[in-house]
């Protein structure tokens, strides 16, 4: 009667246990989970910052998550992840950007059909994800899920807080090249890639050139220094015309807004330029993705220490403003450099504000009158200050 008793209570208890054990072993449903050697994936070492083709090979049928940015075959537009259907012995090659400052890349892979996988924390990285067991995910939580869309070959994907369960996680390394002709002291390291930080750092190094050149009236140097708004600039109207000519280089649709500002004599002053460059997109070019930056510097210092916007008088500052500005300037024409022959669904627009160190009175100026009153209908979907 006893032993009888233990053996219905030992029953019980696995009943209760077996359901919160489950999840660790297998979907709800009772299925295995593929193993990451179900999935073969080729190149096993991944190119940093560069946009590549990866295949994907299965073992037995399953879903495959890639959270990385991928180039549509179809329109080369460019997707942030997808999920797919694959086969046993199927392959799909996908055009992806592998992160650049990571060593290691994640993808993830369930049973067939499923639509949905877990991800990571904003804060951490896939690697960190991984091992702190982000695969064992319950069912709520942050996810990302399929998301009908007629517009592209692979399925977009939208965020979610239904994870499909647990994941198996799959990783590739990722390696950054170096250009050959950098060594480490010179920025090897971030010397390729989509954008990278050396071609960067040449601009800027370009544009703040300080070494004496008396055929430039402007400011007597190679670079372009003293770029501080209005006030009958010679300097500033000069960096004003050569990053117009850099925009339509790229073939940029460049757009010139000249403002003035009223002073607090009464005195009007042709303040500044705004200067953007538009890559119009082909479904939606009434919404804008924005990379912006000033390129006006302070003006020197002087003894009143007075502001120059206020009374004329220049003061606080450097002639260079490698730090503030000239380094967002850099990349804003790195950025917009490579990225004008993009394909994208809404619009891109390159621009370069001026008289931000008297108050943002540029930027201020787009917002409220060219984008608010001169183009109503468009919505600036995202902006990235830089």
């Amino acid at each position: 009667m006893v032993s009888s008793r233990v053996a219905h209570a030992l029953v019980l208890v696995l009943l209760m246990c077996s359901a919160p054990l489950s999840g660790c072993f297998a979907p709800s449903g009772g299925e295995e989970l593929p193993s990451a050697d179900d999935l073969e994936i080729r190149p096993s070492t991944w190119i940093g910052g560069e946009f590549q083709t990866v295949a994907f090979t299965a073992d037995e049928d399953l879903s495959l998550y890639v959270p990385y940015l991928l180039r549509d075959p179809a329109t080369n537009f460019v997707q942030n992840s997808t999920i797919v259907e694959l086969n046993e012995g199927e392959t799909v090659e996908l055009t992806l950007l592998a992160p650049p400052r990571t060593t290691t890349a994640v993808v993830q892979i369930g049973l067939p059909g499923r639509d949905a996988f877990p991800v990571r924390d904003v804060n951490e990285s896939w690697a960190t994800w991984v091992a702190r067991g982000g695969m064992g995910a319950a069912e709520r939580g942050p996810a990302a899920s399929v998301l009908v869309d007629e517009n592209s070959t692979w399925p977009s994907i939208q965020s979610g807080n239904v994870t499909g369960g647990p994941s198996t996680a799959v990783t590739a390394s990722i390696e950054r090249l170096a250009a050959p002709a950098y060594d480490e002291s010179e920025g090897a390291r971030h010397s390729t890639g989509f954008v990278n930080g050396r071609d960067t750092y040449d601009t800027l190094a370009f544009l703040t050139n300080e070494d004496l050149d008396p055929t430039d009236l402007a400011d007597g140097a190679e670079g372009f220094l003293n770029r501080w708004a209005g006030q009958g600039n010679a300097a500033y109207e000069d960096a004003a015309q050569f990053l117009i000519q850099e925009f339509e280089s790229f073939g940029l649709e460049v757009n010139v807004q000249r403002y003035e500002y009223t002073d607090w004599q009464g005195n009007q002053n042709p303040e500044g330029y705004n200067i953007c460059g538009f890559r119009y997109g082909t479904l939606f070019p009434n919404e804008w993705m924005v990379f912006g930056a000033h390129f006006d510097v302070a003006p020197p210092i002087n003894a009143l220490a007075l502001d120059p916007h206020v009374t004329g008088v220049r003061t606080y500052g450097t002639r260079v403003g490698a730090y503030d500005n000239t380094a967002g300037t850099s990349m804003v024409l790195e950025v917009a450099e490579a990225m004008a022959n993009a394909a994208t669904r809404r619009t891109m627009v390159f621009c370069l504000w001026s008289g931000e160190e008297g108050g943002k009175r540029g930027s201020d100026y787009w917002t409220d009158f060219y984008v608010s009153q001169e183009n109503p209908d468009v919505t600036v979907t995202n902006y990235v200050n830089l």
